[in-house]
């Protein structure tokens, strides 16, 4: 059994995580409370993490199960690939036709060496093949949820990380892990 971050430090935490089966690290992720998840967020401050460890093999499209902080549809996915040059996803989420998919593109946080963070300030002027059409994140419902957001995101393991989002550039108390498929 996994423990909850409150339980153990990060250094286990990463070696179960890593040991464990993919549907076991996804179930253990979309057990874990805001509270744990926060806490979570805490402990994999200074962690190293690169913007290609959130893609697949040759081009792929890399699915992150993901789990939110929210109350209500807090389980989704990150769909992720390098596309012309620029590491980019989207959400996937049952909420899609109302809010959008919600692009972003991944870049290293200039601000904090070895976090990462995913960029819906950006527009991408083209997508790859399987992804929703290319359009902004400004205006209607999906200016509400991504109009002004960037994730900052730090490793936990290899198949693991966990993330805060950031309106306007000040933190919120939102938070998501997510979770590499392995062909779940």
């Amino acid at each position: 059994m996994i423990p909850k971050p409150s339980e153990t430090d990060l250094s286990t935490l990463s070696g179960l995580l890593d040991d464990a089966e993919s549907i076991a690290r996804i179930e253990w992720l979309r057990s874990l409370s805001k509270k744990e998840q926060a806490a979570l967020f805490l402990m994999a401050e200074g962690t190293q993490m690169r913007p290609e460890e959130v893609l697949g093999e040759d081009g792929h499209i890399l699915i992150h199960h993901g789990k939110n902080s929210l109350p209500v549809y807090s389980n989704f996915q990150k769909r992720i690939t390098k596309h012309q040059g620029v590491i980019q996803g989207y959400n996937h989420q049952s909420l899609q036709w109302l809010v959008g998919p919600g692009h972003f593109r991944v870049i290293e946080n200039e601000a904090v060496p070895g976090e990462l963070l995913f960029d819906y300030l950006w527009a991408p002027e083209s997508v790859p093949e399987g992804f929703p059409a290319a359009r902004s994140n400004k205006g209607g419902f999906s200016g509400l949820v991504y109009g002004n957001l960037q994730d900052v995101v730090r490793k936990v393991s290899r198949h693991v990380s966990i993330g805060r989002a950031y309106m306007k550039s000040k933190e919120t108390n939102n938070y998501f892990g997510l979770c590499k498929d392995d062909g779940v």
